[in-house]
C-alpha cells in the first residue's frame, strides 16, 4: 500500500491520569505545537463579556451581577483543578476551560422570566456547578 499526500493530525495531553508517555521514536514524525494556559484575568474578561451580553435582557439587579458571576465561576474552576487531581482510579478528573463554559452555557440557557432576582441567579449558578463538577465525582 502506498499513501501519498497524507496529513495526520493528533492531539494529546500531558502524561498522567491514565495517559502514557509518548516515545521520541513516535514523536519524531510529528510537528509539536503547544500552548500555555491563559492567565486568570483574560479568562475572567472573556466570561464577563459573555455573561454581560446575555444578562442584558434580565432585570436590573441581575444584570449587574455578571462580573461577580464570572469571578466565582473561575474561582470554583481553579479550586477544582488544583484539588481534584487525576489519578489512575480517577482518570476522568481532568478539568479545562470547557467546564467553565458548560457552567456559563447553563446560565445562558435561563429564561429572563424565571430569573427575577440575584438569589434565583445564585441558585442557578449553584445548580450548574453541581451539574458540571459534582456529577463527575466518585466519592464525597
Amino acid at each position: 500500500m502506498r499513501l501519498e499526500d497524507l496529513i495526520v493530525l493528533c492531539t494529546m495531553g500531558p502524561p498522567g491520569g491514565g495517559r502514557t508517555f509518548i516515545t521520541n521514536r513516535l514523536v519524531r514524525h510529528f510537528n509539536m505545537l503547544a500552548y500555555t494556559d491563559l492567565p486568570s484575568d483574560i479568562i475572567n474578561s472573556i466570561f464577563t463579556s459573555l455573561l454581560a451580553f446575555y444578562l442584558r435582557k434580565f432585570p436590573e439587579p441581575v444584570r449587574h451581577f455578571d462580573k461577580h458571576l464570572s469571578e466565582t465561576c473561575l474561582s470554583v474552576f481553579e479550586f477544582v483543578k488544583s484539588e481534584l487531581l487525576p489519578t489512575p482510579s480517577k482518570s476522568h478528573y481532568t478539568f479545562n476551560l470547557r467546564d467553565i463554559w458548560k457552567v456559563v452555557q447553563g446560565i445562558c440557557a435561563a429564561n429572563p422570566k424565571g430569573i427575577q432576582s440575584t438569589k434565583a441567579l445564585i441558585h442557578l449558578w449553584y445548580h450548574e456547578n453541581m451539574r458540571v463538577y459534582h456529577d463527575r465525582l466518585v466519592n464525597k
